[in-house]
């Protein structure tokens, strides 16, 4: 026992150091006395916490072997908690290396084992792949994973990770170039940032995100003062010098945008120079691409040719391919005699990075499908296993039953005869329903099947005769040819009765696909007007709306009706924004008002609201509601498009 507890002194002494003064043959030291310990539980945790320690190693040997100790102990003790922790580990570790495929396989096994038992875990996972989305630039599939994270974060409360999420959508959306909609989540973000109460650098990297929007926006005034507000705070940028160097370089190229009298070179030479100090190479070929930029905007060809090949010659070591196509545009515009062989090596490398892209994408929806499949042959085998039990127990207890109910036998088969013969009937019955919707379904389809035969056979048969009919050159008595127009004109009304024959029989669809938009439009119109509120509609039709299942289409409506309908009777809003957009695999709906607010609208939660999540539930998707007392309320409803 005496032995053990100095162990652990001496373990606990050498983590210590090696946090102090990153010595590695520290972590060595204690991972050697960790091994001697006789306790399994306590092992683990040591082997967790030095993994943890070592993930943003570049001791990737080392750091792997420590990580799967933990592991192999977790899965022995049955400890899913540290079973999680240790694939989180992996996820940190391999994003470091920017290996994106291990990173989001990993994180999603760690989310596995968080989902039930640590929903801020599960939500710190869901984050996690979404920026990992981010970077492979599949924004949609990363906005979905973030509203999914901000579901899980809003009851608990955590508002810096709120933070983080609506800071990242803010991004998602400045790339899409949704500009307005990435401001309102910056907006949102600040707001999480002031309820969590220190903002520090978070503050500091918030405001330079949204000096960058509204620079791209064209707003440079607004964006150099965001600029200027956060150089202000030396004690938290001398933490972050990375962060302090961009601040700097992104002021001075708003004055550059906005050709001020400002001597931007200054700046940028600062930045580059912080930039070098800490040895930050990415940011140094920004700084390069900058001064290229303006040298070659005042005519100095020869410093602008030296530094964009500064920036080509460490954005190709850094495989910073962005940038490197950046260099090579600036090139071929410097040297004009070299401008044939620049622009070819930005074709070549463009086509490099699009297949790149596209293979990368192409790995991750393996690794989608796989973890899919994984997850659901566990769930099988947990259902087979469910069964096996459920079927063994049934037996005993039937044995039980036989054994102490002997002299009851002859009733409990008549009541068995009885019981049997009701779900016969149920049997029957249920099959009599299927049998009728079938029935229902075909007469359906058959309308349909009519409905396209007289429209697109018959009826354009029909049209071709009478149009060809018309064409022939006919000479003949007066009243011939009247009678030939009049049967022109008889053959022209068969074809408008065959036609709205076609469209009556295609009027049984509950919201008709080629109406359904309007219909949408005419919701808000109706409400707007009940309401007299402001409402603004926007639909981004990505997807063919034709292609999209009705049961999808009736539940949106409902949604839009319910939520339309709160807003009259209790949120007093004087704008109304609803926002839906659908691509082939997501169909995202956006409703915001400026009215009084969640508490007082939501705190004794109504049937609308439950409505509203209940439809969301049934069509496999997620609800988020936000709002702040006074300012007014969000809904965010994100659902997978079947078809």
């Amino acid at each position: 026992m005496d032995s053990s507890a100095s162990n652990i002194t001496t373990i606990d002494s050498l983590l210590q150091k090696a946090r102090e003064t990153n010595v590695p043959a520290a972590m060595h030291q204690a991972f050697e006395e960790v091994k001697t310990l006789q306790n399994d539980s306590v092992k683990m945790n040591y082997y967790t916490h030095i993994a943890y320690l070592l993930a943003n190693s570049t001791d990737s040997t080392f750091f792997k072997q420590v990580n799967e100790e933990a592991l192999l102990l977790a899965r022995k003790l049955g400890d899913t908690l540290h079973m999680g922790e240790g694939y989180w580990h992996y996820g940190i570790h391999y994003m470091q290396w920017q290996d994106y495929g291990q990173s989001y396989l990993h994180y999603e096994k760690a989310l596995q084992h968080f989902r039930h038992s640590k929903p801020y875990y599960a939500a710190k996972m869901l984050y996690n792949m979404a920026l990992i989305k981010t970077h492979i630039k599949d924004y949609t599939g990363s906005e979905v994973l973030v509203y999914k994270a901000i579901s899980q974060l809003l009851p608990l409360k955590k508002y810096k990770q709120l933070y983080l999420c609506h800071n990242l959508l803010g991004a998602i959306h400045e790339n899409l170039e949704e500009y307005n909609m990435a401001l309102d989540h910056y907006k949102q973000a600040m707001v999480y940032l002031e309820r969590h109460g220190d903002g520090g650098i978070y503050l500091l990297d918030l405001q330079n995100n949204l000096g960058v929007l509204f620079q791209k926006m064209g707003n440079q005034e607004p964006a150099i003062a965001l600029f200027n507000t956060a150089l202000k705070a030396d004690e938290y940028l001398r933490e972050d010098p990375a962060l302090h160097a961009r601040i700097i370089d992104n002021r001075a190229y708003s004055y550059f945008l906005k050709e001020a009298n400002y001597d931007v070179v200054t700046d940028y030479c600062r930045a580059l120079n912080l930039r070098d100090s800490i040895k930050n190479r990415a940011g140094i070929v920004m700084s390069h691409i900058h001064l290229a930029e303006y040298y070659l905007q005042e005519g100095d060809s020869a410093q602008a040719v030296h530094h964009a090949s500064w920036a080509l010659q460490l954005g190709q070591e850094l495989e910073l391919n962005r940038d490197a196509l950046t260099a090579l545009q600036l090139l071929a515009r410097a040297d004009s005699k070299k401008r044939e062989d620049y622009l070819s090596q930005h074709i070549a490398l463009n086509k490099i990075l699009t297949r790149a892209e596209r293979v990368v994408r192409d790995k991750f929806t393996r690794i989608e499908y796989e973890t899919a499949s994984y997850i659901e042959d566990n769930k099988r085998l947990a259902r087979d296993k469910a069964v096996i039990a459920a079927g063994a127990g049934a037996v005993v207890i039937i044995l039980l039953l036989l054994f102490t109910n002997f002299r009851a036998r002859a009733k409990n088969k008549a009541l068995a005869f009885e019981s049997e013969q009701q779900k016969a009937n149920e049997k029957i019955y249920l099959l009599t329903l299927k049998q009728q919707e079938n029935l229902v379904r075909g007469r359906l389809e058959e309308r349909r099947r009519i409905s396209e035969d007289l429209h697109d056979s018959i009826l354009a048969r029909l049209f071709g005769i009478r149009i060809n009919w018309a064409f022939l050159n006919i000479d003949g008595e007066s009243a011939a040819i009247i009678k030939h127009r009049e049967y022109l004109g008889e053959l022209q009304k068969i074809e408008k009765e065959i036609r709205d024959i076609s469209h009556d029989l295609r009027n049984e669809l509950y919201i008709s696909e080629n109406q359904y938009i309007q219909n949408l439009r005419a919701l808000v119109k109706k409400w707007e007007k009940q309401g007299k509120f402001s409402a603004e509609l926007k639909i981004v039709e990505e997807a063919t709306w034709e292609r999209t299942n009705s049961y999808l289409k009736t539940n949106i409506y409902k949604i839009m009706e319910e939520a339309l309908h709160n807003i009259v009777q209790h949120a007093r809003a004087n704008k109304v924004k609803l926002v839906l957009k659908a691509n082939k695999q997501v169909l995202s709906l956006y409703i915001e008002d400026d009215g009084i607010g969640y508490t007082k609208r939501f705190a004794e939660t109504g049937i609308g609201i439950k409505n509203i999540k209940s439809r969301t539930k049934k069509m496999g998707g997620t609800c988020v509601i936000e709002g702040i007392p006074g300012e007014g309320t969000k809904i965010y409803i994100s659902v997978p498009i079947k078809y």
